[in-house]
């Protein structure tokens, strides 16, 4: 009985780290794929290097033209992004439809000392690869938090 109990446990136990390793290697195909679209964005590498991990309708909409132009865009506009850092993995899920099959990697970036900037790049599977499927970038203030006030009553 001991051993059927342990050999049991055991089948659970590779069976999870299987599973796990699944999620983990789409992570990571996800996180590279993003940190190098970023990186390309704000400093250095091409349409080239990154385009191949576009889903088809990116390609077709963020032409190499376009993406030179998105890049001209966040300079302009948002301005010199540094340190751009991952802080966040979501998955949108809902009680009806459940997993959306869509990932998002969340970064946050220096602007300046009063703004930083929100970059959320998307993922969706194209013929079982994790695709870059959308980019955005939003400005965010820094908001100070007020000083507590003490209570003049005590």
């Amino acid at each position: 009985m001991k051993k059927l109990l342990m050999a049991l446990i055991l089948s659970l136990t590779v069976s999870a780290s299987c599973f796990a390793a699944g999620a983990a290697g789409r992570f990571a195909t996800e996180e590279k794929a993003a940190d190098a679209l970023i990186d390309a964005l704000i400093g250095n590498g091409t349409y080239e290097q990154v385009s191949k991990s576009f889903s088809q309708p990116l390609k077709t909409n963020l032409t190499a033209e376009k993406f030179a132009d998105l890049k001209k865009d966040i300079k302009t506009k948002i301005g010199a992004i540094k340190n751009p850092s991952f802080v966040q993995l979501t998955k949108p899920y809902t009680f009806q439809k459940g997993y959306s099959g869509v990932d998002g990697l969340v970064y946050l970036g220096a602007i300046d000392s009063e703004k930083f900037v929100r970059i959320l790049v998307a993922f969706a599977e194209e013929n079982n690869v994790p695709k870059v499927i959308d980019i955005n970038f939003n400005l965010v203030p820094i908001q100070q938090a007020k000083p507590a006030q003490k209570d003049a009553s005590k």
